[in-house]
């Protein structure tokens, strides 16, 4: 199996990005790395961060999943984000908020917004870290109209992402 097959194997689950930690973990080292992408196999993103020239589908999720690899270790999606990235409440953040509780040195594209958080549960949706929906129904509170907040409840318990106790707790919270 060649260099490029092993890292599609392990790109293809995760939006079609590589890190070079992943890759070394499955004996690609990075110079192959950066030999595939001036081959133009693979594009550098940033810092550790490449993704599939050719060979993916993109999806919606796929500008969320970079950022996330682009905060480093640790990073999640965070508060009205999160929100968008479930179609909710009617959101559309002009940058990806991604949190970390790391220090983050290396230069992020405008696209993503970097904020800290201490500790904290983690969900994944869709494959993504992210901070659980509750708790960013919770942290938009304010930032938010509570219409549109309480509209992103109902429908989150709709789509199965909030148990009924969950919903009714939040919108009591949020004033609805």
């Amino acid at each position: 199996m060649t260099a490029y097959e092993k890292i599609y194997e392990r790109a293809a689950d995760n939006y079609g990005y590589i890190t070079t930690k992943e890759a070394a973990e499955i004996a690609v080292p990075k110079s192959e790395m950066s030999a595939l992408a001036k081959r133009k196999r693979l594009v550098h993103k940033g810092y550790g961060v490449y993704r599939l020239a050719t060979h993916y589908q993109p999806t919606e999720f796929d500008g969320y999943a970079e950022a996330v690899l682009l905060g480093g270790e640790g990073a999640i999606i965070w508060g009205e984000s999160v929100l968008a990235m479930h179609d909710l409440a009617l959101v559309n953040p002009p940058a990806i908020e991604v949190a970390t509780n790391r220090r983050v040195r290396r230069t992020l594209p405008p696209w993503i917004k970097l904020v800290r958080r201490k500790g904290g549960e983690v969900a994944y949706y869709q494959g993504i870290a992210c901070q659980p929906l509750a708790d960013a129904i919770r942290t938009c509170k304010g930032a938010v109209m509570a219409e549109r907040l309480a509209d992103g409840v109902l429908k989150a318990e709709r789509n199965g992402y909030l148990r009924l106790g969950e919903a009714e707790q939040l919108l009591k919270e949020i004033g609805a």
